[in-house]
């Protein structure tokens, strides 16, 4: 009986990391190419539904996988593309501001990613256009519905639970 039992206790978590490591090793595949942003979605906990998210509404963007451990991401709010690269010397205050405020609403980052269980993805942030994000690393929960993949942020983003939708090119 203490035989049985010292066996399973060794042999029990071999099996489950060897598990988890190969569903990690079979997702990977899953999240290969390009995905364009379908919708920004917040979570209202009252009514126990996702909704578009109100801050999110209009925003266009892409992510990368390239299927050995490389990611890109990039967001962008609505009116980004509108801006008139041409004219920025001569632009006033206002049209600076806006260019600003939209550059600063934009969202871009390429790092590292690997799957750490069944239903987690990590990104591990080399640059970013935001300073601060460089060189740390965030978790998504993910799930693949038909060409929809689907990232769920653990962090509260905005104040609320946040998730986005991306389908398959």
């Amino acid at each position: 009986m203490t035989i049985l039992l010292f066996i399973c206790r060794i042999t029990l978590p071999v099996i489950v990391f060897s598990s988890c490591a190969n569903v990690s090793q079979n997702s990977m595949p899953k999240f290969t190419g390009m995905w364009k942003l379908d919708k920004y979605e917040s979570f209202d906990s009252i009514s126990g539904q996702w909704h578009d998210s109100p801050n999110r509404i209009g925003y266009s963007g892409y992510i990368l996988y390239d299927g050995i451990g490389h990611m890109g991401v990039q967001l962008l709010p609505p009116g980004f593309k509108d801006v008139d690269k041409t004219n920025t010397d001569s632009a006033g205050n206002d049209e600076l501001r806006k260019t600003l405020q939209l550059q600063a609403g934009s969202f871009s980052y390429f790092g590292n990613c690997n799957i750490t269980d069944s239903g987690t993805i990590e990104h591990h942030r080399l640059s970013s256009n935001h300073p601060k994000e460089w060189g740390t690393a965030i978790k998504r929960s993910f799930e693949f519905k038909g060409d929809t993949l689907i990232l769920t942020a653990y962090e509260l983003i905005g104040g609320f639970k946040t998730r986005l939708r991306w389908v398959k090119l």
